[in-house]
């Protein structure tokens, strides 16, 4: 069983986990990249004019509470682009850039025969 810490850290341990350090890293190689649609600028748009924007679900005159506000929006948002930029992106160019990175195997839809076979065994616990 996978279980997450849960001290008051929890958060950020998780945003520095290595699996989400190589989403970040992937995203931003894809963004880039000028073969990814331009929809890729579209979250970090709305990101920054979040932030840039007068009107908060927090005040930033709040001094602490505000800016609180603006960081986890940020921090949700760069979570989100990590999922979605390469969803956005052709596959043979996130394949590209896997490999590049050393990330293992490329993300591509298995294109095989139907007759193929795998075997496998496995356990299910419950």
């Amino acid at each position: 069983m996978n279980r997450r810490p849960t001290t008051a850290f929890a958060g950020a341990t998780m945003l520095l986990d290595r699996g989400r350090r190589n989403q970040l890293r992937l995203a931003w190689r894809l963004i880039r990249d000028e073969r990814v649609s331009a929809l890729k600028f579209a979250l970090p748009a709305l990101i920054a004019l979040y932030v840039l924007s007068p009107v908060d679900t927090i005040p930033d005159f709040l001094l602490g509470l505000g800016q609180i506000d603006d960081l986890g929006v940020i921090t949700i948002g760069l979570m989100i682009m990590a999922r979605l930029i390469p969803r956005l992106s052709p596959g043979h160019v996130v394949d590209e850039h896997v490999r590049d990175m050393g990330m293992g195997f490329p993300a591509a839809k298995h294109s095989g025969n139907a007759d193929d076979v795998v075997e496998a065994q496995f356990n299910v616990r419950g």
